[in-house]
């Protein structure tokens, strides 16, 4: 099991006490553009999400983990709740990522629609899906709205470190 590392939350990815403490607000654009400039700096942030893969061991259906965005790797930690106590690293290079439209058939796990929609009350709380593709399949993050653009911002960044992609 790989050991986790002292990585600091993303700004979208809040505890039931974060969002008391912010009135149910949605992060600022100040945190979100900390985050940003985090991965710039080569820092990592850590972040709630639903993950699933179609090659390797990857799991077929959607399951909860936490994801630290490392400079190295991308890694995938159980989430506190999980039974499956496992870590993934994905060292693969995405070649392309992007959020995808909903498919009610796949996402019936993922909280995004209802009071969690787009422009509802618990909007910012929903969940959309980052499709990523790699030479040797795909994978999809399903994580809160306001991490959207720095899980695409860190897949870029770290495929612009690899110039051969």
């Amino acid at each position: 099991m790989l050991r986790p590392h002292r990585v600091r939350r993303s700004a979208g990815t809040m505890t039931p006490l974060d969002v008391l403490r912010n009135w149910f607000r949605r992060p600022s654009g100040a945190a979100i553009a900390a985050d940003l400039a985090a991965i710039d700096r080569g820092e990592g942030r850590r972040l709630g999400c639903l993950f699933r893969g179609d090659y390797a061991g990857y799991p077929r259906r959607f399951h909860r983990k936490m994801a630290d965005l490392l400079p190295q790797a991308l890694v995938l930690r159980p989430f506190w709740s999980s039974p499956d106590r496992r870590s993934l690293r994905i060292a693969e290079i995405v070649v392309s990522a992007s959020v995808r439209p909903r498919d009610r058939a796949k996402d019936w796990n993922v909280p995004g629609t209802g009071m969690y929609g787009p422009g509802q009350a618990l909007g910012y709380a929903g969940f959309e899906v980052v499709e990523c593709k790699t030479a040797l399949g795909r994978f999809e993050l399903a994580v809160p709205r306001p991490d959207v653009p720095l899980v695409l911002h860190y897949l870029q960044t770290v495929r612009s470190r690899h110039p051969s992609t």
